[in-house]
């Protein structure tokens, strides 16, 4: 991989679509390194390009070239919004999304991703009602409203709330046979049928519902590919907490242990902080990780 430090400055005072389109690239790039090796690996490189992308904002742009840097500008925050929280700098993950939504402005979809993604940092930090609240609103595009549903479900499955859970999970799977897969931006790209797959499991894990929880995630476990290895990781995590709940101890450690090593391979403060719940489980059926 090319040094992730490394960014041209603009050509001149004067930009064009090959100006933005190259920082769409290096965005797409940045955030495939997320989704692999976690945000630590590339925060930094991130929040670089930021000081690039300033330039590129300074500089002469026809309307058009304009309004696509404000929407690139605005996912490069969100990126380093998400990566921020992914290294467990929180304060510094709502300052990039509060940038993201004023550059966002006139890009619903682009609007909506960082909306549940700034939902997601409050699920995390265990304010399900707060995530609620950005969760539930509303979504122009199909894909869209699949995230903010089975992201919703979730909040609800942490308060307990079982039926309105499972609801809100049917209607996200009703969004996604709907949606369009053929023209998908960047940011939502990461929710394909794998992922759903992973979400239905994540929603019956929270809800102690072990075996649809194991079905799914067993089924997301052998989809997801290495491109996708935080992912794969978290429903590690989950699978093994499955079996924990259900006494089946030897399994559980198998694939317990299976996700420490994976996390290892990762740079994601959210990995572990998922990881201790898991652990807590386990010892309290008597079973050590290590």
């Amino acid at each position: 991989m090319a040094d992730p430090a490394y960014f041209p400055p603009p050509h001149s005072a004067r930009i064009g679509m090959n100006d933005v389109e190259q920082l769409e690239a290096q965005t797409r790039s940045l955030r495939s390194v997320d989704y692999q090796f976690g945000g630590g690996t590339c925060r930094d490189a991130v929040v670089v390009r930021i000081y690039w992308a300033q330039q590129l904002l300074n500089a002469e742009a026809t309307d058009q070239v304009r309004a696509r840097l404000h929407s690139a500008v605005a996912d490069l925050h969100n990126l380093a919004g998400w990566t921020s929280f992914d290294s467990g700098q929180v304060g510094a993950a709502y300052h990039h999304f509060d940038r993201a939504l004023e550059f966002a402005r006139h890009d619903e979809d682009l609007t909506t991703n960082i909306v549940y993604r700034r939902g997601r940092v409050h699920l995390h930090h265990g304010a399900p009602g707060d995530a609620l609240a950005y969760f539930q609103r509303g979504a122009l595009s199909p894909l869209a409203s699949s995230i903010m549903h089975a992201n919703e479900a979730w909040a609800y499955a942490r308060q307990g709330r079982a039926e309105e859970a499972l609801r809100t999970l049917g209607k996200a799977k009703d969004a996604f046979a709907r949606a369009d897969d053929e023209h998908v931006p960047d940011w939502a790209r990461f929710h394909d049928e794998t992922d759903l797959t992973a979400m239905i499991g994540i929603v019956h894990t929270e809800l102690g519902d072990t075996g649809p929880a194991i079905s799914a995630l067993t089924v997301a476990i052998e989809q997801f590919g290495p491109a996708m290895a935080r992912s794969w990781t978290f429903c590690l995590i989950a699978l093994a907490s499955c079996h924990f709940m259900d006494g089946d101890s030897d399994v559980g450690r198998t694939v317990g242990v299976q996700a420490m090593g994976a996390a290892e391979g990762l740079r994601s403060e959210r990995v572990w902080d998922r990881m201790r719940p898991m652990a807590h489980l386990a010892a309290s059926r008597g079973v050590g990780l290590s």
